[in-house]
This record gives C-alpha cells, structure tokens and sequence, in this order.
C-alpha cells in the first residue's frame, strides 16, 4: 500500500497547480468520498506538529534506529518527509469493507516531488517484477501496481493524494471532476450529501485534531443483539470521538478558529505545553440502553482502577480523568489530562513499544 500511495504521484493530466482550497463543511474533506461512506477518521498533524508534544509524538513513531534509518532512506530518495510534509489524512470506509476492500485515504501536504517519488516506486515493484500502469479517468490518471490493480491513487493537486481500493479510486476521481458543477448534474452523490454522516463528523472534529465518527451498521447491531457478552452495544446507531491539544494556560482553547503565534503554537499558550481533551458519544436507540451503558462503564473503570497490569503500568490514577455519564439517548466519556500527564504517557506507550519489540511484555500474554 505505501508503494502506491507514492506511486500515485506519478501524474497529474491537465496541469498539476495546486487548486483553490477546498470548499464547504470540514473543509470539504467529505465531498471527495462516495456517498456509501459510514466510517471517517481524520487526524490534522498539522496542527499536531504545531503542539508542545510534537517531539514526543514522533519519538514514538519513530520506535527504533531500524524505523529512523527506512525513514532516511525514504526522505533521501523522495524528497518527502512525512513527519514535517504532510499536513492531514481522512480515512473512509463504508458499511462494509471487508468483501471487496472499498475504502478511501486522502492525504494533503505541502508539496510532493513527482519525479522523485515515482522513481521510488518503480523502483521497488521492478525488484518484484511488478511496475505501475496507468489508466485514464477524466482529468486523472489512476496508478496502481500490474500484479494488484485493486488498490490504485491520483494526484488530485501538487498538494492532494487519493489512494482507494474496491472501486472507489474511480469514484472519488469522478468525484473530484465535478466538484463546482451542481448537485443534481453529479453521477455520484457525496458523502456530504448525507446529513446524518455530515452532522456526525462535525459534532467530532469540533475543535479537535484527531477525530472520528461512524454510523453502525445495522447487521453489525444485530450481531451484537445475539451475543450475550455484547447485547449491551447492540443499542449504539452512531459513534462520535474527538481528541483535542489545548494550552496549558492563557486565553484561547487551541480548537477550531484559534489564532495562532510566529512559531506555529496557539496564540497566548503557556510555556508549560498542551493538555489534552477527549470525548467520545455514542447514540442509543433509548434513554435506558445509554443509562445502562453508563453503569456498565463505571464498573468497568471501578475494576480498571484495582487491576494489577494497569497499576504495573502506571496509568491507574489517570484513570481518574475519565468521566462517563449519560443525557437522554447520549453517552458520553470525556478525558481531560494535563500536559504532565501527556507527556508520562506518552514515555509509557514509548518504553511499552520498545519492550513490545523486544518480546512478550511482562505481565501480559504474548
């Protein structure tokens, strides 16, 4: 798959100028997938990379000198550091993936060296006897491996990436060709064109950095209905998460619209770094079904909170900063951790990799 998502750099038919930025809710990040789109993620690194915890953030992945080395290697062949370069990804899926492999990956960034990247890639499928072929869809040219033509990508801009597999690459050129033209003369509708999806995603990415939202199948309900040990989630219709970078003090949340200070931090943020926000809902079919999820939940924190695996780790009294309740059809879990809590978690997940790599964690099962 990374193969491709640099091979489909290759080309840009009709010019490759970087287009006007996109238009309309969430930047118009939902008007490039299908309209069977039930599943988005979206993570803005730009704004991560502009975060006290940035360091840390790529200190943790980038795990080992192995990592650090592919990364060189790669940044020297193609001009691409993705850790400074790439500014947003959106993930999209739709009810179900796993029959035909449809899904959707939008990357934006500064700039992708074309030249540079394609001999990349030609490069390491011409190892494998494989190379890329080109096919023409209106104004773009999808590339994808000879030997696997399921996964392909376009260059929509000098800035914009698509990779789709299952079909989707096609629609999401067919997509992009008739972005300005009305709704009623489009062949494919968007998924912005769902306000139920719409709705969704903007109450998950408001002022957040990494979000996402799904609305869950129904079969899926059903599956759960007929397992005792998940009848409880059998409820959930939509998902919702958010995970935000607030200052540590100073006016201002670091969300959505805040202003911004010459070295790319919040403007009126403190020196002491960022805190984080997380909030995650979930809509019931009943008031009593999001009650009762609540409960379970406090229960599930309760016995967190006495487990030895969790103590030898550390994160127990963080713990305390999760906070579940429910309102009317809503659950919801917030977390709210200050930038001292960040930072020692982050160097728990990064000595937990490292022993992860190594072999068995102590404690836990292989």
């Amino acid at each position: 798959m990374a193969v491709v998502l640099a091979g489909a750099l290759a080309s840009c038919r009709g010019g490759c100028r970087r287009g006007p930025p996109p238009a309309g809710p969430l930047e118009g990040r939902l008007a490039l997938l299908p309209g069977e789109t039930r599943t988005v993620v979206a993570l803005d690194i730009a704004r991560l990379r502009a975060s006290s915890l940035a360091p840390q953030l790529t200190a943790l992945a980038v795990a080992s000198p192995a990592d650090d080395q592919r990364l060189e290697a790669f940044r020297q062949r193609t001009g691409l550091d993705p850790a400074r370069q790439i500014d947003s990804v959106t993930v999209a899926f739709p009810e179900e993936a796993r029959a035909r492999g449809e899904l959707g990956i939008i990357l934006r960034a500064s700039h992708f060296d074309q030249t540079r990247l394609i001999a990349y890639v030609r490069d390491a499928l011409q190892k494998d006897g494989d190379d890329l072929v080109p096919t023409p869809r209106g104004p773009h040219l999808l590339w994808a491996a000879r030997k696997d033509p399921t996964l392909a990508g376009f260059f929509l801009d000098e800035g914009t990436l698509v990779i789709a597999g299952g079909g989707w690459a096609e629609k999401i050129a067919d997509l992009a060709a008739a972005r300005g033209s009305a709704p009623a003369a489009r062949k494919l509708a968007s998924a912005e064109s769902d306000k139920e999806l719409l709705e969704l995603c903007q109450r998950a990415a408001a002022g957040h950095a990494i979000w996402a939202a799904a609305i869950v199948p129904a079969e899926l309900r059903r599956q759960l209905e007929r397992d005792p040990r998940f009848a409880g989630a059998s409820g959930v219709m939509r998902m919702a998460l958010g995970i935000g970078l607030r200052p540590g003090a100073g006016p201002g949340d670091g969300g959505a619209g805040a202003s911004l200070g010459s070295d790319g931090s919040p403007a009126g943020a403190s020196p002491a770094g960022d805190g984080l926000d997380a909030v995650f809902t979930a809509d019931l079919t009943t008031a009593q079904e999001a009650s009762a999820l609540a409960d379970k939940v406090a229960v599930a924190l309760r016995d967190a909170k006495r487990d030895p695996r969790l103590l030898m780790l550390g994160i127990g009294p963080d713990l305390d900063a999760v906070v579940g309740k429910a309102e009317a059809r809503t659950f919801s879990l917030q977390i709210k951790l200050d930038q001292a809590q960040v930072s020692d978690l982050l160097q728990r997940a990064s000595a937990l990799l490292a022993l992860a790599r190594q072999g068995q964690i102590p404690g836990f099962n292989p």
